[in-house]
């Protein structure tokens, strides 16, 4: 399955029932990783299956993103439409009642929606995160770990590095491979440094050599002047 082509941006739409608590959160640990990371080609929207607009994240989800130093005071719910469907790239719900809802309201979404922990692979037994609405600050720090362990598994799929001129695949970015060109320069460069680098060992051969060759030498000296004192001494006793 491959995403469809944007000339600018690749929108990612999280989905949930309100719109005030999980994907307020899944939104702010995803923009919060593009930004620190440089990456300018995805946009990031969220959506509420059953909600209404201008809706405040809950207090537990402010203060479960204040402990990670993102702040989502800024959010306001906004209900899932049609229209927002068509333009996303990527559609990823908290349940499968999310997934269900935005296939009902568009059909040609089937293959760019899925569920966030089975999209991500974040979580093979248990796809769901569920609603931590009216719950205890405990639940939401439990439904925070979900979500932050599906988003950095999203983090390293191609569909958030991949060019935004060419079609990606659901699986995990593999980095593109260097042009012949480029690995052809690189081997020559290699050579010829392979070249420089054998040179100077046969230099460092050649030292040992000439100092083997000098012991040599004075050996000799030593063993001729030895050879001439001991021809002397013989002349010497001979005479007398």
């Amino acid at each position: 399955m491959l995403l469809s082509k944007r000339k600018k941006k690749r929108t990612v739409v999280f989905v949930c029932t309100g719109n005030t608590c999980r994907s307020p959160m899944a939104q702010g640990l995803l923009e919060n990783y593009l930004e620190e990371n440089h990456v300018k080609h995805i946009e990031v929207k969220t959506a509420g299956v059953m909600t209404i607009p201008g809706l405040l994240p809950t207090p537990e989800a402010v203060q479960v993103m204040d402990s990670v130093k993102i702040d989502v005071r800024k959010h306001r719910s906004a209900p899932l439409t049609p229209e927002m469907l068509r333009k996303a790239d990527l559609v990823l719900g908290m349940t499968p009642f999310h997934v269900q809802f935005a296939l009902r309201m568009a059909e040609d979404a089937r293959d760019k929606t899925f569920l966030l922990k089975e999209y991500t692979k974040s979580d093979l037994k248990n796809y769901q995160i569920t609603d931590p609405m009216g719950a205890t600050l405990e639940v939401y720090k439990r439904v925070f770990r979900e979500i932050k362990l599906a988003i950095e598994k999203l983090c390293e799929m191609d569909s958030i590095h991949a060019p935004v001129d060419r079609s990606v695949k659901h699986e995990k970015w593999v980095p593109p491979k260097p042009s012949k060109a480029a690995s052809s320069v690189g081997s020559s460069k290699a050579k010829a440094g392979g070249e420089k680098s054998t040179a100077k060992p046969r230099a460092a051969k050649g030292k040992p050599a000439a100092k083997k060759t000098a012991a040599k030498k004075a050996t000799k000296k030593k063993a001729t002047s030895k050879a001439t004192s001991s021809k002397k001494k013989k002349t010497t006793t001979k005479k007398k």
